[in-house]
């Protein structure tokens, strides 16, 4: 079967629609303007919305939707730093582990090739701007109903997603391949079909799934990801990494692709592949705060001391109290026998948790670097009392106390 001759996926499946939008669900407006953001929820919340969930571009959205329980829609702008509409749209797609709600995409700049992009990429609605206040819900309700028609392929992709977090691959495999069937040039079915093979750990034919979406569509760019996320899984960590510099070469503004990438290689302690990855966001301008903290992570577990300070300096101007980052700095100056710096970092760290036990003995260590026994053994002793079973804690205690000179 082909696009020709479509299936009725909704009398297949008997697909039952909800009657309206259930205003206690939460909507999800994502636009880089703040006043014009605002504007919109406010707009919602006086509709009746009563969880409106605001983000400031795509990939934020996305971070916070794995929180949200029950999203009714989503207002999405174009257009927008770090992650635009269409590109959080493409992930909401693919991912397992969140659903892709009815998708209103805001545009302006309207062109033809514009508008052709958004129906190509799935968009339920489209609310071109300017927009005054009153064209807001006639277009979230027109999104919301074109994405509940029944005869929705996107239903069925919903249902498929399901299965696979339900970990029912059969039923799962059974959906793909009605949908395979039913759009013979897509590639997303055979994705889909991957994950299937992959739940039930028959690796080989997901890899034949992955081939055969690539004939269909060499530019998917999730056909890739997933493929590196099988290879790390047979630790074939360097076919792994041609797959995800593919995934990243494809869609390489796209944060997600070097975080999806740095989750699973660290999985495998695989940090000498990850870093050249990452490094690849980083000369283009990508700047997100995932990215310093996996680079510093990588270069830090390497013990490239000089580089993984870099790092943590640059995940520390987003996050400037994180005692982990801070903990890191210290170990990373001390390593470089920069000891005055770094007991300045652990000062800090205890300024912000006076019982922080990382600080307190990495700070005993540089104290009796400097030959300041009593300064180190204080310290120990306040790490031991907050944790009795801090082991290295109470050897380094130990071996301090029988260095200290004896009294009287």
């Amino acid at each position: 079967m082909s696009d020709n001759n479509p299936i009725d996926f909704g009398k297949l499946f008997n697909i039952k629609v909800p009657d309206k939008m259930n205003t206690d669900e939460t909507i999800v407006v994502i636009e880089d303007q703040q006043d014009l953001r605002l504007i919109i929820a406010h707009q919602l919340q006086k509709l009746q919305f009563n969880k409106v969930k605001q983000a400031s571009n795509g990939y934020e959205a996305l971070m916070a939707m794995q929180e949200i329980k029950g999203v009714v829609a989503i207002v999405c702008d174009m257009d927008m730093p770090i992650m635009g509409g269409l590109e959080l749209l493409a992930e909401l797609r693919e991912r397992t582990d969140l659903d892709r709600p009815p998708f209103c995409l805001i545009m302006d700049n309207v062109s033809k090739e514009r508008l052709m992009l958004a129906v190509e990429n799935g968009v339920d609605e489209i609310l071109v701007k300017p927009f005054t206040l009153s064209d807001i819900y006639p277009k979230v309700n027109m999104c919301w109903k074109k994405f509940h028609n029944p005869k929705n392929p996107e239903k069925v992709y919903e249902m498929a997603k399901m299965a696979l977090r339900e970990k029912n691959f059969d039923e799962a495999e059974k959906i793909y391949k009605l949908l395979a069937e039913s759009s013979d040039k897509s590639a997303r079915p055979l994705v889909g079909l991957a994950r299937a093979a992959r739940g039930r750990q028959d690796l080989p034919k997901a890899l034949e799934h992955l081939a055969m979406a690539e004939q269909r569509n060499s530019s998917y760019v999730h056909i890739f990801a997933a493929r590196g996320e099988i290879y790390c899984e047979m630790k074939n960590f360097e076919d792994a990494f041609n797959a995800f510099d593919q995934a990243i070469t494809l869609s390489p503004l796209n944060p997600v692709r070097y975080r999806a990438a740095a989750d699973i290689l660290f999985q495998g302690e695989r940090y000498k592949e990850a870093i050249p990855l990452l490094e690849k966001a980083v000369k283009l301008g990508l700047e997100f705060k995932e990215l310093y903290h996996y680079l510093s992570q990588a270069y830090f577990a390497i013990k490239d001391y000089p580089k993984a300070q870099r790092y943590v300096k640059s995940a520390l101007s987003l996050d400037p109290e994180n005692v982990t980052y801070l903990n890191q700095m210290g170990i990373c100056l001390k390593q470089q026998n920069m000891f005055d710096e770094a007991v300045k970092v652990y000062n800090q760290i205890i300024k912000i948790d006076q019982e922080n036990i990382p600080a307190l003995y990495n700070k005993a260590m540089l104290c009796e670097a400097k030959n300041e026994l009593p300064d180190a053994i204080k310290l120990l002793e306040r790490a031991v009392k907050k944790d009795p079973n801090f082991g290295p804690g109470k050897a380094k205690l130990a071996e301090f106390k029988s260095k200290a000179p004896k009294v009287g």
